[in-house]
């Protein structure tokens, strides 16, 4: 039986339970939520740098009577672990979200956002009414904002947990590599979430990721990154017609255009389940602006993909080797080198586990309907980590705003207040239909089968 498919009749709260959900979202304080997540936009934190955020964020919760600690990697680099509850008994639910933005504010990263990046690319956050808009405001501060107010809410209006809830928010979540001028080759790709797992911080039976898309996931891309190098030979402009003539920028071009139609072929071959694996050129470089006469003897370029959590990391660059090899016979006057530069396999959780069945059952009573399942996803998140330290592991995030935001495109700096409301209900009602029980529950029938209220 799928989740979608479960009898709402076996998947009802207890009387009790239902009382305490009420009580922890009337306890919810929407202008404190909004300050939070504006608060937080204002607080730069590239991937590496998340440290000041994640003290902010303790000082708020300590504040607020709450165990809550920060976990420093190094100097810059910090997870946040907050704790409601001490029981022993019952079940510890992890809430997980991201403290790091994949860009930094000013104009480190002008080659992706621009010279004059849009507002949701800037700091300091702006509010309009319902909408806080700045760099990273959505995705990652206003997810994190949520799971500390969900958290503010078990905690303040006093539900009597058996287990524990657990909120890390992590550094070192975005799909980043380190620069070539870092000490640390390790400040992204998760690096956070296996620093908590690794270090003591989360012994979780069940895990929860907040990311993009509000309907529960339970399964997840990975991603292999490439790094092509095409060489020809230099090359000046007054002498081309002269003699020997191999253009590494040109023929890189002829190879993009060909794998951008190649992408579609690689995510209809690897479409299956929840994930649409996808494929993109994400970075190129050759030559220097400042010899504008003169064409390099080598270009460079990246490729990311997305991996099923039914198919290797070995065997998507298998078919990328392939599509190379095909390439290399249609451009014989440049030399053609693919070198893997990171690398994580796709995962899953099943569909009947009680994180993602539990999930579902939170979501439809926020929606007052049936789960309505999302399309086929590609993006990346932190699950992967959770799962192959065996935590059963599901993702949600903010439901789409009734009012859209002013920007076309990819955009994460436009978080809708009521969006995030919504998403601390849901997730208040998941945390208490786990952590109030015993941990045997989780892996028994449902109550109404056994016969008793709980």
């Amino acid at each position: 039986m799928t989740p979608d498919a479960i009898d709402p009749d076996i998947t009802q709260l207890s009387g009790w339970q239902r009382e305490w959900v009420k009580a922890a979202r009337a306890s919810v304080d929407e202008e404190e939520l909004a300050l939070l997540c504006q608060a937080a936009t204002d607080i730069p934190s590239p991937t590496g740098c998340e440290r000041e955020l994640a003290e902010y964020f303790r000082d708020v919760m300590t504040s607020a009577g709450t165990d809550s600690r920060v976990q420093a990697i190094d100097e810059r680099q910090a997870n946040l672990v907050t704790r409601v509850g001490t029981g022993r008994t019952g079940a510890q639910l992890l809430l997980l979200a991201p403290l790091d933005t994949a860009f930094a504010p000013g104009p480190e990263d002008a080659p992706w956002l621009g010279e004059r990046p849009r507002p949701d690319f800037t700091l300091p956050a702006q509010r309009y009414g319902d909408k806080i808009v700045g760099l990273g405001a959505e995705n990652p501060k206003a997810f994190a904002g949520c799971a500390l107010a969900a958290a503010l809410a078990v905690h303040r209006s006093g539900v009597p947990l058996d287990g524990q809830l657990v909120v890390a928010l992590v550094g070192g979540s975005m799909p980043v590599l380190a620069g070539e001028q870092s000490s640390r080759r390790n400040s992204g790709m998760g690096v956070g979430t296996q620093f908590l797992m690794d270090h003591g911080q989360c012994s979780a039976d069940l895990a929860i990721v907040l990311k993009p898309g509000y309907s529960v996931v339970h399964e997840e891309v990975g991603f292999v990154i490439f790094r092509v190098v095409v060489r020809g030979s230099v090359g000046y402009t007054g002498s081309r017609h002269k003699g020997h003539y191999s253009n590494a920028i040109v023929a890189a071009a002829r190879m993009i255009g060909r794998l951008e139609s190649w992408f579609a072929e690689y995510t209809t071959r690897n479409s299956s389940g929840q994930v649409a694996p996808q494929g993109a050129v994400t970075a190129i470089r050759a030559g220097d602006g400042t010899k504008p006469a003169f064409n390099p003897a080598t270009c460079e370029f990246w490729v990311d993909l997305r991996v099923n959590p039914r198919t290797t990391v070995n065997d998507v660059a298998g078919q990328f080797e392939a599509i190379v090899a095909e390439l290399r016979a249609t451009e014989p006057a440049v030399g053609i080198e693919v070198e893997l530069v990171a690398g994580q396999a796709g995962s899953a959780t099943p569909a009947d586990s009680p994180v993602v069945t539990r999930l579902i059952r939170a979501w439809e009573d926020v929606e007052g309907r049936p789960h309505v399942p999302g399309k086929p996803g590609s993006g990346l998140s932190d699950g992967g980590v959770l799962r192959r330290h065996g935590i059963p592991t599901a993702r949600i995030g903010l439901p789409v705003p009734a009012h859209p935001g002013p920007f076309e495109g990819f955009s994460m700096g436009v978080a809708d207040l009521p969006a995030m409301r919504r998403l601390v209900d849901l997730l208040v009602g998941v945390v208490v239909d786990v952590t109030t029980r015993q941990r045997a529950e989780l892996c028994e029938p449902p109550a109404s089968s056994r016969g008793d209220d709980r």
